[in-house]
Formats: structure tokens, sequence, C-alpha cells
């Protein structure tokens, strides 16, 4: 994510004079092991021109495969990044020694400039996001889990009948039904089938959210002079961008924040995250637990509809690439649900290969091919290497899940791989890496589930007459298939009329 970086950007970042004299001054520091290996380096720029543009994770393991190691060092502007190809490195560095490697980078842009400061996720170590953790988790306990089940089941078969409608418009379906699950269990809200302003608020957010991750964003954090810099310098044009998506984030989780405090004063506010939290305020509240409290369903309402979106994209796309995975999947839910009803959460344990099709689209693309961004508060040795302290460290999740050394085939979509007796376990890495793995991953995968199994059991997902989709995703944070068209159609009659009759659930 940090470091997808275009040449272009930088060609006048990288003649700066005054950054040179004092780049190399930095780099005579004392120490007696060596940085992990990494590219060929040159003074004052480091590794600047041979960073990768896009699919910075598919470089990143053939460094790794090239280098013979599973950690990687690279140096931008004399910014340190450590990048780990390996699930043992990642086990090692983040879940082992988590006290050293859960702090973030800065992320300046991302948090302050375009308005993202209410996202745990992105929150630096310390006793504010602890606190935010505690109260995610206190929420999406089993019983809250399963209380979830019935909202879920019916924003899919909400989708389920968008797809019937207007099945080329399935890439904004599946926006809306990620929506409207998030927003219904944060703030309460009950959407609109169709052009909902809230829904539409949440994809500005998911769209602002994903150019804040861009290459001209996260420069910020290698490059910090940068902010002063005005928007039609190289590498400072995010800050034209930000101008323009801050109030719309901000704008965002306000209104929704003070339309559930209205109801709550009211006496109208239906259940949810926010009310929860914010009921417990009072006028001897701190600052933290106030901003706990808009953080918590600030944080799903910013980035919690973006993992959904993007694994059923992946998912759509491997169904038109593998059609044997698709029948198969299919007549598993047709020898144990049958045909005169669609699936629901009931049936989970009763459909092992369509769990393991969930697992196999998790593995295959993660949602977050380079994690996130990880900073090391001291320094570190791992495997004879030098880690210094202040390092940004990028976990390759991407990569790991394509170690052919763990899984056999990396590049083939394969759910039979997680059915043998000697399959590897869930592929947790997809979620993140110890105590910064995603808190909503529970629930993230169970909306997943009934997504994936209410589309194999409705429709066939088949190529158009130009072909099946090239298997190509954006850069960033979150990784999305580039946009593609295909063939979405009910199974049969019966089928569709299955998806009709659940518009009687409201």
């Amino acid at each position: 994510m940090v470091l997808n970086i275009a040449r272009y950007d930088f060609l006048l970042v990288a003649v700066v004079g005054f950054s040179g004299l004092a780049l190399l001054v930095t780099r005579a520091c004392k120490r007696r092991l060596p940085y992990p290996p990494g590219p060929t380096s040159f003074p004052v720029v480091g590794n600047l021109f041979s960073m990768p543009s896009r699919e910075e994770w598919v470089t990143y393991k053939k460094w790794s495969e090239e280098l013979g190691s599973d950690i990687i060092h690279a140096e931008v502007m004399g910014s340190h990044i450590v990048i780990l190809n390996s699930i043992k490195a990642a086990n090692e560095l983040l879940d082992k020694r988590s006290s050293i490697y859960s702090d973030r980078p800065p992320l300046v842009a991302i948090r302050e400039l375009f308005g993202m400061d209410y996202n745990i996720a992105l929150v630096r170590y310390g006793t504010a996001w602890r606190h935010s953790r505690r109260e995610f988790q206190a929420n999406f306990g089993p019983a809250d889990l399963e209380a979830y089940q019935p909202l879920e089941q019916r924003a899919v078969h909400c989708l389920l009948r968008n797809l019937l409608l207007s099945p080329d418009n399935f890439m904004q379906h599946l926006r809306h039904m990620a929506g409207q699950v998030i927003l219904s269990i944060a703030y309460g809200i009950d959407v609109l089938p169709e052009n909902d302003p809230y829904v539409a608020d949440a994809e500005n957010v998911m769209n602002a959210f994903a150019f804040s991750t861009t290459k001209e964003a996260l420069l910020l954090d290698l490059i910090p002079w940068l902010i002063k810099m005005p928007s039609w310098f190289p590498g400072a044009r995010y800050k034209k961008f930000a101008r323009k998506w801050y109030p719309i984030v901000v704008g965002a989780v306000k209104t929704t924040n003070d339309k559930v405090k209205s109801e709550l004063a009211t006496g109208t506010a239906a259940p949810s995250v926010a009310a929860k939290l914010i009921s417990k305020l009072d006028e001897d509240s701190t600052e933290e637990e106030i901003w706990v409290a808009r953080a918590v369903p600030g944080s799903m309402y910013l980035a919690g509809a973006d993992t959904t979106v993007s694994v059923l994209q992946t998912f759509i796309l491997a169904m038109i690439l593998y059609p044997e995975v698709q029948q198969k999947a299919q007549s598993e839910i047709d020898r144990v649900v049958g045909k005169s009803r669609l699936p629901d959460f009931s049936d989970q344990d009763a459909l092992p290969y369509v769990q393991a099709v969930l697992k196999e689209v998790l593995r295959w693309h993660p949602v977050a091919p380079l994690g996130g961004p990880r900073k090391v508060v001291v320094s570190d040795i791992y495997e004879g290497y030098y880690i210094p302290a202040g390092s940004t460290i990028i976990p390759n999740a991407w990569g790991m899940m394509h170690d052919p050394a763990v899984f056999a085939e990396p590049d083939r979509f394969y759910p039979e791989r997680w059915l043998s007796p000697d399959a590897p376990a869930f592929p947790h890495q997809a979620f993140g890496f110890g105590s910064r793995q995603c808190p909503g991953r529970v629930l993230a995968r169970a909306s997943i589930w009934s997504n994936i199994v209410g589309i194999l059991a409705a429709f066939d997902v088949t190529p158009t007459k130009d072909g099946p989709p090239e298997e190509a995703y954006s850069s960033g944070l979150v990784s999305y298939v580039k946009p593609f068209r295909c063939n979405i159609l009910p199974r049969s009659a019966v089928a569709a009329s299955l998806v009709r009759a659940t518009e009687s659930e409201g």
C-alpha cells in the first residue's frame, strides 16, 4: 500500500538538494547487523525508482524469491520499509512481538486530511485505540452476531432481487447491500431499496477511503515535508482531492451520529451500536469516551463495507473464470437445501464446499493484499537482520497466500485444498495480524458467506459473449477488481420466483 509510487511523481522530489545532505548524514548511523536484503539502493533516493507502481504485492514476492529471504528491506528518501513475505515472519513479528509492532505510521493524509480520524483501524497504538477496540469487541460477541443474522439475511435477499431486476448493475448492488448491513448495525438506519441517501454517503466514504490510500496521499509518511508543498507540486496532488473529500467524510459521520442522538432524545432510536454507546455518555464523560462512542460505529461506516464489497467482487470473478467450481457448489446446495427454498444461516455447517469457496476467495486475492502498514517502535532483530525503530512494516498478505510451500498451485482457484485432511488453517491473514486483526472479521465472514450461498443458489454467473474478464485489481489499502461485465441469470423459473417472494420481508 505505502509503496505504490510512480516514478514521474518524484522527478522533482528526488533532486531536492537540502534533503540529500540530511539523508546522507542519516545513512551514516552505526549498527553492527545488516538490514534485510533488498533491491539495489542509491544515495539520497534509496529505492525510490525501483518501487512498483501497480500490483506491488507481486513485485515484493518476486524480490523475496530472487533474494532468497522472506523479509525484504527498502528505503525511500531516508525512510525504512520492511516487507514481510511469509506467514512465519508475520507470525513472529506481528503476533509474538506485537507489543512493539502494533503501532501505525502517522497516516496523516488518511486520518487528518481526508477526515478518517474516526477509523480505529488507522489509529496509533495507545489507550484510545485499546478502549475503542474493547468496545468494538463488546458489540460483536456470539449473542450479537446471532442477533444480526436476520438483517443480514434481508440484505442478501434485497441483493438477489436487485440482481434479478438489473444484473448489469451488480457492482452497484453489492455496494448497496454492504451499506445496508453496516448502516443498520452501526446506526439502526433502515435504508430504502434504492437511491437511499445514507447508502450514497456510504459509497462516497468508500470512494474517499480508496483514494486516501493511493500513492499521492501516503507519501506524507515517507516524505513529511510534502504537506507544505502546493497541490501542483509533484507528489502533492492529493491535497486537491483532500479538499473535496474531507467535508464529505466528516459530514457523513456527523450526520449519522447526530441522527442517533436526536432519536435517543425522543425515544425513537432503533437498536444499534451507536445508540448503545451514546446512551452511556453523560456530562462527566471524558473526551476519550466521547471519541470512542463516535469512532466504533464510525469505523464500521468508514471502512466496514469495503471488505464485503471487495470479497464479493472477487467471488463473482472467480465463478466466471472457474465454472466447474460454481457448478460443484450449486450441486451441494441443491443436494442439501433443495430447490424449494433459499439457503439461510442454519445450512452453514452442512455446506462444507461452499465454506471452502469462501476460504479460497479470501486466499486467492486478499481484500488488503499488503495488509495494514505497521510501525515498529523500537529497533529489533529478526533472523540476524536489523530492523530500525520507526520502520514501516508491510505484511504482504497476498505473497503469503501465494506461497507454493504452503498452498500448492497458488494462482489456481481451488476450494478443494481446504477439504483435505492436511488442509492449511483458515486464512486469517486475510483479516490482518496480531492485535491489529480486524475486530469485525466474524461478522464479515458471516455476511460474505450468506451472500455467496444466496447468489449460488439463485443465479448462474457466466462470461459475456466477449469472453471472460481479466484478473486485474486496483492498488490501495483495500483492493478491488477492476470493473468488468458478466451475465447473471436466474438458474430457473423456480429460483426467480423464490427471489421475488422475498419482497414480503420489506
